[in-house]
């Protein structure tokens, strides 16, 4: 059977509806893939930005150059913090000294010889523990020597990136001792270990395997001009020489417990040279670690500001790329507006064409029973 021409006419407003809604869609994966586009040239290229790689150029070295002298700062910032400890340590020796001259307490002649000692102890403690590896080595510019020369590290450092650089010579600032015996070996003190070991005397330090206890080892004579020495615990017997090393301080027992005013005014005397001696090592170093330092903090301070740069131009692009994006949106929403409306358009044309084609509808009441 033929088919009538609203059939015909609503089968051909179908494919043109079809067909104008395959055009919509076309357009807007064109726009889609248009707006995709302008994002990825208008996105944030840190890579070929100038500027941002200069300065990140001038970060990296400036931070090379920081880390090949972290150690050797590490290093005189360690003897610098110690001299100040060992500085108040002698102050404070002297002081307790100068309190008890004139005293004839026993008790606190033995808490002063006490107390005298533990200072002793911390500032030996201070200047050998004052060490930085470096180059796989061990550097104190202060401490963690021996005898016969007592001869601590010295520091050669650079200053800046041209080539500028000083030289932190070190000073022994402790107050070791050695025993130089007949044969010339060394015996060391190990407080620790409550003994005297013996060591070789050549520079090597080796010990030679040999010790006496300090367990009841007292001072049989000793002849401070001299620094002769003899010590005995009633089995063995320790005669020899006495090495100082550094401040040139002694333990109590060799100021006699501090008995007396005599014994209480030779350590003041001796404490007296060693705060001399201590002013000359540690004004040097003091000095030259000033410099170190403050090179040091001025580069944190560029890269600081070097860095503050950086997140400058990074947010300034962010911000510029945001809006390039954004513009880009408000495009790409006004043109997908503008094919809505389009189809919406469309869309009620092909309505009233699919209207027209199927013309009226029946009429209302009699008129429409008889097919009118």
């Amino acid at each position: 059977m033929a088919s009538s021409i609203g059939e015909i006419i609503n089968t051909q407003v179908s494919q043109n509806e079809t067909s104008g809604q395959s055009s919509i869609i076309t357009i807007s994966q064109q726009l889609v893939k248009r707006l995709n586009e302008q994002k990825a040239n208008t996105a944030v290229d840190f890579e070929n930005n100038g500027e941002l790689i200069r300065t990140r150029q001038k970060i990296a070295r400036l931070q090379n150059f920081k880390n090949r002298i972290s150690d050797n700062v590490s290093a005189a910032t360690k003897a610098k913090n110690a001299v100040s400890f060992i500085e108040l340590h002698l102050d404070s020796m002297k002081a307790k000294l100068q309190t008890q001259l004139g005293s004839n307490s026993s008790e606190e002649k033995a808490t002063l010889s006490s107390e005298f000692n533990e200072l002793y102890a911390k500032i030996n403690s201070r200047a050998d523990g004052a060490n930085q590896l470096i180059q796989n080595r061990f550097i104190n510019l202060i401490g963690n020597t021996n005898g016969p020369e007592w001869k601590t590290d010295d520091l050669y450092s650079s200053t800046n990136q041209t080539g500028g650089f000083t030289k932190i010579e070190g000073a022994y600032l402790g107050s070791n001792f050695e025993i130089i015996d007949q044969e010339g070996f060394a015996w060391r003190l190990d407080n620790n270990k409550a003994v005297y070991l013996q060591h070789l005397n050549d520079g090597t330090g080796s010990p030679t395997g040999k010790q006496i206890s300090t367990t009841d080892l007292n001072i049989s004579s000793f002849n401070r001009s001299t620094n002769q020495v003899s010590l005995s615990n009633g089995i063995e017997t320790l005669n020899g020489t006495i090495n100082r090393g550094g401040l040139e301080v002694l333990t109590s027992e060799f100021y006699n417990d501090f008995t007396d005013d005599v014994a209480i005014q030779t350590a003041i005397d001796d404490i007296d040279k060693a705060i001399k001696y201590f002013d000359s090592g540690s004004a040097r170093l003091k000095a030259n670690t000033s410099i170190l330092q403050g090179n040091n903090n001025l580069i944190k301070e560029k890269v600081n500001l070097l860095e503050k740069d950086v997140s400058n131009i990074i947010s300034k692009e962010i911000s510029e790329s945001a809006a390039r994006d954004k513009a880009a949106n408000l495009k790409f929403t006004l043109a997908i507006n503008n094919i809505n409306i389009i189809s919406q358009n469309s869309q009620g044309l092909i309505q009233n064409m699919l209207a027209g084609a199927q013309g009226p509808g029946p009429a209302i009441g009699v008129f429409g029973l008889l097919g009118f």
